[in-house]
């Protein structure tokens, strides 16, 4: 091995590693939290430990070593009538509240317990935690589904922030899971008729998650898979959430391919996703994360930099117009201007 001693005298400590070993409990005593539900008891005001853990079933001796790491992290605070809420997390961690985040914590788990194995998964040169879909039972599958809907509604809201919808008449989301971010567009413009396109499996259980979904009686489902052939009939805009990041380079370039063969000249696609990458490949942070943890779930996906998913459009007859960044990841808008040969751009 080569010689990689540092200079004692330049190095003051193992600073970073503290820091990186420290926010690992922080984040598990929020996923504890979130999984006990503690903000929503707290919702009406501050509660004494005992009430609290009277609330919720649990043993008051055990509960209250959460509460004061939660109160460390900021999440709680100490009040006379006991523990309370964070003007935050009063926000986004109470169910009741209108800007609450959702169940979440059912997908960090997922997502976190794949990260412990990164080396094995390096090692051994494929994913040691792979989603396989096709052989998952329907319950887990479901789970997952439902785990993931929240993320969905949350994407809708975000284009919805950023991009006009107003004078699209239809939109189909390709590979949406619940479809719950196209139901979201279509609640916001009654004129908006949307498409989900999911495999067939998946539609079969994503059904009933679309029916409790706002505007999700206005989503026609459709079984097909992206990677064989183009969805049925055109529309005004397409979306790819969370789909290019799973695929291989060959594969990601096949799906654009095929989506952009169902849209309109002049209609818009957004890739939306948290791997997407700077062309450094250095930033953005949770981007390049996200390529670790798609390392331990996939055979073939990646984050991908701004750069491929331009070379992919291109050759798909759409020209790039902006990448606008999300708190968790990044929106890639990109306008039809031709129409190409599949099996050439493939």
């Amino acid at each position: 091995m080569p010689n990689t001693e540092v200079p004692v005298a330049s190095v003051k400590g193992p600073a970073v590693v503290q820091r990186l070993q420290s926010s690992v409990p922080e984040a598990l005593a929020l996923l504890a939290a979130m999984e006990l539900d503690v903000f929503s008891y707290l919702a009406e005001g501050p509660l004494s430990s005992t009430v609290l853990a009277s609330a919720l079933a649990v043993d008051e001796h055990r509960l209250v070593r959460l509460l004061y790491a939660l109160t460390v992290c900021g999440l709680l605070e100490r009040r006379d009538g006991g523990f309370a809420n964070s003007a935050e997390a009063a926000t986004y961690l109470n169910r009741n509240s209108p800007s609450f985040l959702g169940d979440l914590h059912r997908f960090w788990r997922e997502i976190w317990s794949a990260d412990l194995h990164t080396s094995e998964s390096i090692r051994s040169g494929k994913p040691g935690a792979e989603l396989d879909f096709d052989a998952a039972p329907d319950d887990d599958l479901l789970r997952m589904l439902r785990a993931t809907h929240p993320n969905t509604l949350r994407a809708g809201r975000d284009l919805l922030e950023r991009y006009d919808f107003s004078n699209c008449k239809s939109i189909i989301d390709i590979g949406g899971g619940t479809g719950g971010l196209v139901a979201t567009v279509c609640a916001a413009h009654s004129s908006v008729r949307g498409t989900l396109l999911e495999l067939p499996r998946t539609t079969v259980l994503a059904r009933q998650i679309l029916k409790e979904t706002a505007g999700g009686e206005r989503v026609t489902i459709e079984a097909g898979n992206i990677l064989e052939r183009p969805a049925s009939g055109v529309h005004d805009v397409v979306i790819m959430r969370a789909l290019i990041q799973t695929l291989a380079g060959a594969d990601a370039a096949r799906a654009i391919a095929n989506a952009a063969a169902s849209l309109s000249t002049g209609g818009h696609i957004y890739i939306i996703g948290a791997g997407i990458l700077d062309n450094d490949r250095t930033s953005p942070r949770a981007a390049v994360f996200m390529n670790l943890t798609f390392l331990n779930l996939y055979r073939g996906g990646a984050s991908y930099t701004e750069a491929e998913h331009t070379n992919w459009l291109a050759a798909a007859g759409c020209e790039f117009r902006e990448r606008t960044p999300l708190h968790n990841g990044s929106i890639i808008c990109a306008t039809k201007v031709a129409s190409v040969d599949l099996q050439a751009a493939t």
